[in-house]
């Protein structure tokens, strides 16, 4: 289907199968413009109006207006055919909102303990009225069309949420959530047999050699079998100091593949 699917009063199959029409029609530029905000992906003002376009609908903002509160506008989906209000919502910017009025963010960072998470404040400066009035806007235009079209994101199963973008949070709606999200540290795997003959001392020694994440995990890759043979307490300390060090060392994602070439000349 190439064409226009317009919204017009007929039965509801073929209401349905206009639906379904119009998800196929513009599901590429929904999914392309679409959001990851934690894991999750949102659909953005420019990806509702292509389904609301793709409905032979258009839609727009109206009578932005400072409330007690915040800035609120009126967002409407009209068919372009007749002018018929298909759908209508408000959009709203809260003064409680520090992105947009300013004000002192909580935020988190890893610290240099595995897992340890570090909270620290972020003061943030107030935006222009006309970004914020702009915002008011464009979440009144996401909500109008939601109001109309979520069904339509979820016929593409693409795995897109149909809460608007535009007002999520950026670090999504919780920190539980992005935790979950973060995978953990690796380890050096758990020890098997015991080899009094394997020295330690220069295992420790090759990792404080490591220079990078990428070599670290090399190091753990080509000396898995002299780690797993150690004794616990001696795997456990070792353990600890590589969850510390890979903290620590520059942020380089480690290859698919690696080879002797990653690892500091050990000998």
């Amino acid at each position: 289907m190439n064409a226009i699917v317009p919204i017009t009063p007929t039965n509801n199959v073929e209401a349905y199968r206009a639906s379904t029409d119009a998800a196929d029609l513009c599901k590429e530029i929904v999914v392309a413009s679409a959001m990851e905000i934690q894991k999750r992906k949102y659909v953005k003002v420019e990806g509702w109006q292509a389904i609301a376009v793709a409905h032979g609908c258009v839609a727009s903002a109206r009578d932005v207006e400072n409330v007690d509160g915040g800035v609120r506008a009126i967002g409407e989906v009209r068919r372009m055919s007749d002018g018929a209000l298909i759908a209508q919502a408000e959009g709203f910017v809260g003064e409680d909102e520090p992105t947009w009025y300013g004000g002192t963010i909580r935020k988190w960072k890893w610290g240099e303990k595995r897992g340890e998470r570090v909270w620290y404040e972020e003061e943030l400066p107030k935006r222009p009225d006309y970004a914020i009035r702009a915002m008011a806007q464009t979440r009144a235009i996401s909500r109008a069309c939601r109001s109309a079209f979520a069904h339509v994101v979820v016929m593409m199963n693409a795995g897109l949420s149909t809460t608007p973008a535009e007002e999520v949070p950026l670090d999504g709606f919780g920190d539980d959530e992005a935790v979950r999200n973060v995978s953990p540290a690796p380890e050096p795997t758990p020890p098997a047999k015991v080899d009094p003959s394997v020295d330690w001392r220069k295992l420790d020694d090759e990792m404080d050699a490591c220079k990078t994440q990428a070599a670290l995990h090399a190091w753990n890759k080509f000396r898995e079998k002299e780690i797993k043979a150690l004794p616990k307490a001696r795997f456990d300390a070792l353990g600890e100091k590589f969850a510390d060090l890979l903290a620590k060392l520059p942020d380089q994602a480690p290859a698919a593949e690696l080879s002797a070439d990653d690892v500091p000349e050990f000998s």
